[in-house]
């Protein structure tokens, strides 16, 4: 038997606000460390940047074909540009959310931009 405001599901019932309550504190532990991660962000987006410049010199291609095509017309630079871009578009972003979902905006960047310097640096490394 399933209580009202409870979930059922195959092997137990989960309280619907159990799920809430563990996002809320994981949201509430990630505020505590978000100018750490602007900081990752910041730093990703600089090393990123080098790393596609110095992949570009060694004979690699950008992944990305839009940017490829941007980068081949008018340099290396408007990457960085449009990082930057990205950035002050997630600053603004992150003015418009609470202190607590605020963080999921460095986060979403942070993510990804390791995952690219990773993958170049992996890359560059194997040349």
């Amino acid at each position: 038997m399933v209580a009202e405001g409870d979930v059922f599901t195959t092997d137990r019932t989960v309280p619907i606000g159990a799920i809430d309550g563990w996002c809320s504190a994981l949201l509430d532990e990630l505020a505590g460390v978000e100018r750490e991660l602007w900081l990752v962000v910041v730093a990703t987006l600089v090393v990123d940047v080098w790393l596609t410049h110095v992949g570009l010199q060694h004979g690699l291609h950008e992944g990305n074909p839009v940017m490829r095509a941007a980068i081949e017309t008018f340099g290396i630079a408007v990457l960085a540009l449009t990082k930057v871009g990205v950035l002050g578009l997630a600053g603004l972003t992150r003015r418009a959310l609470s202190e607590q979902r605020g963080v999921v905006v460095p986060l979403g960047l942070a993510l990804p931009w390791v995952g690219a310097v990773l993958i170049n640096a992996t890359l560059l490394v194997s040349l």
